[in-house]
């Protein structure tokens, strides 16, 4: 069994007022061209297909002239897909029946997860287990109430019950493989700004609750990563954030055999880059460095250096960047908070920071100074509701 694992195309995006739909386009014809080689049995698309739950038409028509190509050059390939947060299931779900006769497996209600799709000859049959993003309330507890679960953790782990059952079931009828697809936050995985996290333990899922597959497929984490020796995130095919300028992007070709797993990137080369240059406002204005030279059509953040604030940057460095997104003047900011001897304060957004201190910071910034009592109570309430 061999197939191709994405997720998070996010069609649709805009990202600072520039829409994207054109580096989309230009990906999904990447991976059509991929999917020509038949040594792909499958591929698998791991939620957010779009950005938005009511995707703009464009975006719509962009992914169904992507389906109506593939299948007609590649008939014979199964696709896999998954409703993410970002989508609406029930959009997404529309004419599920009948894709599914045509191949193409729109999965987007929890409740079918523990029904997997098999495929393959006889003596390498695998089985597709595909369990969308758990909303709150789309599974309900095991108690007699019934109750409908809210945390993600409570979620996953009543999914993950109902999954090992089934993939039990589906070994002892012979399938060879069983393969998970899911759209989820696995604890220990890294974030980019691009993704909707979760704050606090409870959203993060615990990865060794579907140990016994033989892969996993996430989408969710925009930054292509392991998070177990067979739990892989593919991560976005574009890069939707400047903190992900310097990540791969990449789909992974994923073969198994036996007992043997094979994982591989194929990198991607997108329409336009994205990147991050830092620098005074002088280095950018008349003859450019080598180096910001080659950036220069790129989808572009700069970071300015200048102590003093630069009136209308953007507006005077697109002469020389036509597709600059971002302008930041963060040192300006700092040396004009210091003058200014105001109680706020200049909050560092790229460091790693957690929900307590943003709490101590908007005490600071309201009343100019932090009391140690709600701070106290505060963490004593996020630890009842994360234990």
């Amino acid at each position: 069994m061999k197939f191709l694992h994405t997720a998070d195309l996010h069609l649709g995006k805009i990202f600072h007022e520039q829409s994207l739909l054109d580096d989309q386009a230009f990906m999904l014809d990447t991976l059509r061209d991929l999917l020509r080689d038949k040594s792909f049995q499958a591929l698998v698309i791991a939620g957010d297909v779009y950005d938005r739950s009511i995707p703009p038409p464009d975006a719509v028509k962009l992914f169904s002239l992507f389906l109506g190509k593939l299948k007609k050059e590649r008939p014979d390939l199964e696709v896999f897909l998954i409703s993410g947060n970002h989508d609406s299931a029930s959009r997404l779900s529309f004419g599920r029946e009948l894709f599914a006769e045509l191949g193409v497996f729109f999965i987007t209600d929890p409740e079918d997860a523990d029904k997997p799709i098999v495929i393959g000859e006889e003596r390498e049959r695998t089985a597709f287990f595909l369990l969308p993003f758990l909303n709150p309330g789309s599974l309900k507890g095991e108690d007699e109430d019934q109750t409908p679960l809210r945390s993600q953790s409570r979620l996953a782990e009543t999914a993950a019950k109902r999954l090992e059952k089934a993939r039990f079931a589906a070994r002892e009828a012979g399938a060879q493989h069983t393969i998970l697809v899911a759209h989820l936050f696995a604890a220990g995985g890294l974030a980019s700004d691009s993704e909707r996290t979760f704050l606090g333990n409870a959203e993060c899922t615990d990865i060794g609750l579907f140990a016994g597959f033989d892969y996993v497929a996430l989408g969710h984490l925009h930054r292509c990563q392991a998070v177990g020796t067979n739990v892989y995130y593919s991560g976005s095919p574009l890069a939707y954030s400047f903190s992900e300028a310097t990540h791969e992007k990449v789909f992974l070709s994923v073969a198994l055999s036996g007992e043997r797993l094979v994982v591989e990137k194929i990198f991607i080369d997108p329409l336009r880059k994205m990147s991050r240059i830092t620098g005074a406002f002088d280095d950018f204005k008349g003859e450019l460095s080598d180096e910001i030279k080659a950036k220069r059509d790129d989808y572009l953040e700069v970071i300015l250096t200048d102590k003093c604030f630069v009136d209308n940057p953007l507006f005077l460095l697109r002469q020389q960047f036509p597709h600059l997104l971002s302008i930041r003047q963060e040192e300006a900011m700092k040396a004009h908070v210091r003058e200014s001897g105001s109680h706020l304060r200049f909050i560092d957004f790229d460091a790693k920071r957690n929900i307590a201190d943003d709490f101590a910071d908007f005490l600071f910034d309201i009343y100019g100074e932090i009391n140690g009592e709600e701070i106290a109570l505060f963490q004593s309430l996020l630890v009842e509701e994360n234990p």
